[in-house]
């Protein structure tokens, strides 16, 4: 309904797509979208993996995740959210905030500020995560085998193999099992 409001009072949030389920949206849908407005309301990791590769492909969009509460509680989740989501919102402010969004991402040359969760910006601070760690991270959490991360990132699988190894030490751990079972053990 808000995103129906915004179209008819703004011509331009006609490139806003409002997603309640990732099949029905075409390619072509996405390709000419501005921002995608994404209705996260349950825990979803194969959503979120699926959201993390449409960002990969349409990097010029905006993804707006309208989320609950319940949906903070993994660190994985998180980690994965802050990635994909230029804007995260609480639906209880839903219709307050994402209107004054959208209105953001209308004035071309604004920048884009990311609010990260305070439980996964602590957690990427007390580790001492680099810049590219930080980048790489929300790949290896989805389960993403270097191959498929360096396709993504453009990088060679040497940087990304030496990225992983040094996550993996910062977190103590020997795989991506053993990060899991730290992230399920930092809440």
């Amino acid at each position: 309904m808000l995103v129906d409001n915004l179209m008819i009072e703004k011509p331009s949030f006609r490139k806003v797509v409002y997603v309640e389920d990732l099949k029905k949206i075409s390619r072509e849908d996405f390709s000419h979208a501005k921002a995608l407005v994404v209705d996260y309301g349950q825990s979803d990791i194969k959503v979120l993996n699926a959201l993390l590769e449409i960002k990969n492909r349409y990097e010029n969009s905006y993804f707006i995740l309208i989320t609950r509460d319940a949906c903070y509680e993994s660190t994985i989740e998180n980690i994965l959210i802050n990635t994909i989501a230029d804007c995260t919102i609480d639906c209880k402010n839903a219709v307050r905030k994402l209107s004054a969004c959208l209105v953001h991402f209308t004035l071309e040359d604004q920048q884009v500020t990311i609010f990260k969760n305070i439980r996964w910006h602590h957690l990427e601070k007390e580790q001492h995560l680099t810049r590219m760690e930080a980048i790489l991270l929300p790949y290896i959490v989805s389960g993403k085998k270097n191959k498929e991360i360096t396709r993504y990132l453009d990088l060679t699988g040497k940087t990304v193999s030496h990225h992983r190894r040094n996550i993996y030490r910062k977190f103590s751990v020997t795989n991506l099992t053993g990060l899991y079972k730290k992230f399920d053990h930092s809440v």
